[in-house]
C-alpha cells in the first residue's frame, strides 16, 4: 500500500514509488467544474445560469438564421448567374403565399381570442373559421358563435341544486287577519 502525504501546496508525494504529481488548484479542469447537480423538479435554477443558457440558446438561433440566410441568397446568386429567373420568380410566389396563410392563420387566431373564446377552443375552432379577409372571418365567427357557446369562466352556482319551493298560496283574508294581529295588542288598552 501506498500512502500520500499532501502538504500546503497540493504536492502529492507517494511514498513507495517515484512519480511525483503537481496538483495546480489555481486553474481548475473541466471535471472539477462539473459539481452541479442534477435539476430536481421544484428546485429553483440560479438567475445567473438560466440567463446564461438563454442567451447560449439564442445566439444559437441567430447564428442558425445567418447561415440559412447566407445559403438562400448564395442560392439565389448562383440562379441568377444561370439565368435561372424563373425558379427564383416562382420562389419568391412561394414565400409570398407561405407569409399571406400566416398572416390569415394570425387574423383568425386574434379573432376568435377577441370574440372570447379561450386557447383550447381557439386551437380546435381557428379550423373552422373560414375566409381570408377581415369580413369574411367575423361573419364565420359569428356563424360559429351560434353552434358553439363561449365557454365562461364562472361557475354555476347551483349545478346540482333543484328549484326552490314555491310558496304556499295566501289568499288577502289570511294577509289582512296575520297584519291585525300583529297591531290588536298596541290598540287594546
Amino acid at each position: 500500500m501506498s500512502e500520500e502525504l499532501k502538504d500546503s501546496h497540493s504536492l502529492e508525494i507517494p511514498l513507495n514509488t517515484h512519480e511525483i504529481k503537481i496538483i495546480d488548484e489555481t486553474n481548475p479542469t473541466d471535471e472539477s467544474k462539473k459539481t452541479e447537480e442534477p435539476i430536481v423538479e421544484g428546485q429553483k435554477i440560479p438567475y445567473d445560469r438560466f440567463k446564461q443558457k438563454v442567451d447560449e440558446a439564442n445566439a444559437l438561433k441567430e447564428k442558425l438564421a445567418e447561415i440559412k440566410e447566407a445559403q438562400a441568397e448564395k442560392e439565389r446568386k448562383e440562379l441568377e448567374e444561370q439565368n435561372e429567373y424563373k425558379t427564383l420568380y416562382e420562389q419568391a410566389l412561394e414565400e409570398i403565399a407561405q407569409e399571406k396563410a400566416k398572416l390569415t392563420t394570425a387574423r383568425k387566431t386574434t379573432a376568435l381570442a377577441s370574440a372570447g373564446y379561450d386557447a383550447e377552443q381557439i386551437e380546435l375552432l381557428s379550423k373552422l373559421v373560414a375566409g381570408e379577409s377581415e369580413e369574411e372571418i367575423n361573419e364565420s365567427i359569428e356563424t360559429i358563435k351560434a353552434k358553439f357557446p363561449i365557454r365562461d369562466n364562472y361557475a354555476d352556482p347551483s349545478p346540482f341544486n333543484g328549484p326552490k319551493g314555491k310558496p304556499k298560496a295566501v289568499d288577502a283574508e289570511e294577509v289582512g287577519r296575520n297584519a291585525v294581529s300583529r297591531v290588536i295588542h298596541k290598540i287594546r288598552l
